[in-house]
């Protein structure tokens, strides 16, 4: 469970996947844990959202039509800089040219289908407490 400080405006966790029942998976799992969560259905769905009110973190899967996870996390890290959330590519792919190309995309994780939720739950936790870090140092730094 998430720390209670953030019981009044939890976490929120934009998951982008094409599969409806994917999603709703990790919906279950997301929201067990006590964070919010969004969704998107394609790349296109997920860059709009993010354009409008950037997620804490964006759960994405790699093979979707039209605009597959590796292009939607470059756009996103092009559009948003340094406001881009950590993305977690969640996908069945697990050989290492698509692990060099998602990390190359920019992604900050990389976890392979079918999902182990206790280290879904460790690395969504680790994003969050390295983001909430680094807005704390941007914060200090401004500061000074």
């Amino acid at each position: 469970m998430i720390n209670t400080v953030f019981d009044s405006n939890p976490p929120v966790i934009l998951v982008v996947d094409d599969e409806k029942p994917m999603r709703f998976v990790l919906r279950q799992a997301i929201e067990k844990e006590g964070y919010s969560v969004a969704e998107a259905s394609n790349g296109q769905q997920c860059l709009d959202i993010c354009q409008a009110q950037p997620p804490d973190i964006v759960l994405l899967d790699a093979m979707m039509p039209e605009m597959d996870g590796f292009t939607c996390c470059s756009q996103l890290q092009t559009l948003l800089r340094d406001r881009c959330p950590p993305v977690l590519m969640i996908t069945a792919l697990e050989d290492k040219k698509s692990r060099d190309r998602a990390i190359d995309a920019g992604v900050a994780g990389y976890l392979t289908k079918p999902v182990n939720w206790d280290v879904l739950r460790q690395r969504v936790h680790r994003l969050l407490a390295h983001k909430w870090v680094e807005m704390e140092l941007s914060i200090r730094c401004s500061d000074q």
